[in-house]
C-alpha cells in the first residue's frame, strides 16, 4: 500500500505527503513533545503550522536533495515532524493530506480495510505508536493490512 501510494506522486518534483495536522505548541516543561522554543510560535496556546505527523510521511527526491544540501543551516526543533514542516513551509511545495497514513489501530484500520480503504500506516494515539508493539504488530498487520499477496499485486 505504501509503494502504491507513493507511486502516485513519482512525477511531482516537490511533494510532501502525510497525515497533515496543526497541533498545539506544548510550552510546559516535562510534558511529552515539549517544545523548548515555544516562544517562537507566538503566544501561549498557539498551534504549529500544518505538517505531517511523525509516524510516516514522504517527500520527493527534489525536497530530499534540498534538505541534504541545506542541512547545516536548517533549524531543528524538538520534534522531527515539526522540523521537516518548518523547512518546507516557505517553499513551493505541494502538501498532500493523505488520511490513509494516519489510521488508528484495530478496530479503526480494520473497518477501513473491510470497506476497501487499506491504511498505509496504523498508529495508536494513546501511546504514540503501537502500544505493546512486539505483541500487537502481527495482529495489526493481519487485521488491517492488504494481505500476504499485496506486495505481488503492486505496480511500481
Amino acid at each position: 500500500m505504501l509503494a502504491t501510494t507513493l507511486a502516485q506522486y513519482r512525477s511531482k518534483p516537490r511533494v510532501y505527503i502525510g497525515c497533515m495536522k496543526s497541533g498545539p505548541v506544548l510550552s510546559e516543561k516535562g510534558v511529552k513533545y515539549h517544545e523548548p522554543e515555544y516562544w517562537k510560535f507566538g503566544e501561549d496556546g498557539n498551534k504549529y503550522f500544518r505538517h505531517a505527523t511523525g509516524q510516516i510521511y514522504g517527500i520527493s527526491k527534489d525536497l530530499a536533495a534540498y534538505i541534504s544540501i541545506n542541512s547545516p543551516i536548517l533549524h531543528r526543533y524538538a520534534n522531527e515532524d515539526v522540523s521537516l514542516g518548518s523547512w518546507l513551509i516557505g517553499l513551493e511545495v505541494e502538501h498532500v493530506d493523505d488520511r490513509s497514513m494516519c489510521c488508528g489501530t484495530p478496530p479503526d484500520c480494520e473497518w477501513k480495510a473491510q470497506a476497501g480503504n487499506i491504511c498505509v500506516a496504523s498508529f495508536d494515539w494513546s501511546c504514540s505508536g503501537v502500544c505493546k508493539s512486539v505483541e500487537k504488530m502481527k495482529y495489526v498487520h493481519n487485521s488491517c493490512g492488504e494481505g500476504d499477496s499485496g506486495i505481488w499485486k503492486s505496480d511500481f
